[in-house]
């Protein structure tokens, strides 16, 4: 009986308690780092991701701006820049001849024609 009256002991029931209550609330506490860290985890994921995007959108205009580069070292790519800036071509256009107008005909003016051939004709001497 000896056994059992300890079990019951007011003494020992309190520090078992006591004993229970800080383990408790050392388990509270893992769990709520195990808790912060899972977050945190979670949010490097996510910038992880949205890095490797950001990071493969710039390696895509690298690319595009070498090629911009290696075709506007060539001459052909020089005259595509300069009309696509001044707008002076058609995309994919590769040739523009200009021509010069004609000259405009000129005909003979009649005596009864115009003013100044009847002003000539009144007063010969102007």
């Amino acid at each position: 009986m000896d056994v059992f009256s300890q079990r019951t002991d007011p003494v020992r029931l309190f520090w078992r308690r006591v004993l229970m209550l800080v383990l408790a609330m050392l388990v509270l506490v893992g769990v709520s780092g195990v808790w912060r860290i899972y977050q945190r985890e979670r949010e490097s994921a996510a910038l992880s991701r949205e890095s490797a995007m950001y990071l493969a959108d710039l390696s895509q205009r690298e690319a595009d701006l070498r090629a911009d580069i290696a075709d506007l070292n060539t001459e052909r790519g020089k005259e595509a820049a300069l009309r696509h800036q001044y707008r002076m071509g058609k995309q994919g256009e590769g040739l523009i001849i200009i021509v010069d107008p004609a000259a405009p005909a000129t005909t003979s003016a009649t005596s009864t024609s115009s003013w100044g051939s009847w002003i000539k004709w009144l007063f010969p001497r102007w």
